[in-house]
């Protein structure tokens, strides 16, 4: 069995596009893979974002823990917001999406400075035609506001643990 050497939670690291912001364990569709969570710099965090324009059902974009799913039903949509994330190249890598609800959770846990602590930030989990999460850092609270409201998102990519070593 090989060992990981983490970094601290909230280091840079460069390599990677990102500030090490969280573990996921069981992250895949089938559970058996750990990985980090990478926030995105601060730069490219998105201010008075909507979650849609409108209100309708994304078919796709109701996990709790899948946000590359989730990001990729909301830009199959048409949804502005999923579409600019995806379009993202920041520090040579080209797989950031906006986090699931329990992503923004674990990193409200972990890195909660490492985000704006006056606002909250939309995750891409839908939770209806009209709601979808959002998540705030100051105080760790989440809940379900009307996708049309002027929010923050912040870009996040995915990594195995492993990569951290390389």
């Amino acid at each position: 069995m090989r060992t990981i050497t983490l970094p601290l939670f909230g280091a840079l690291l460069a390599s990677h596009g990102g500030h090490f912001g969280a573990i996921l364990r069981g992250a895949t569709a089938d559970g058996s893979e750990d990985f980090a969570l990478i926030v995105a710099e601060q730069s490219a965090e998105i201010e008075d974002a909507t979650w849609a324009d409108e209100y309708k059902t994304i078919e796709g974009a109701d996990s709790k823990t899948d946000g590359p799913a989730n990001t990729a039903a909301m830009a199959s949509a048409g949804l502005q917001l999923a579409q600019r994330i995806k379009a993202l190249d920041l520090g040579g890598h080209t797989d950031w999406y906006l986090p699931a609800a329990a992503e923004l959770r674990a990193l409200s846990a972990t890195v909660p400075e490492l985000f704006n602590q006056q606002d909250y930030y939309w995750s891409s989990t839908q939770y209806s035609r009209y709601y979808a999460w959002c998540q705030d850092f100051e105080y760790g609270s989440s809940g379900a506001f009307y996708k049309d409201l002027e929010l923050r998102a912040r870009p996040v990519r995915r990594i195995q643990l492993q990569a951290l070593n390389t």
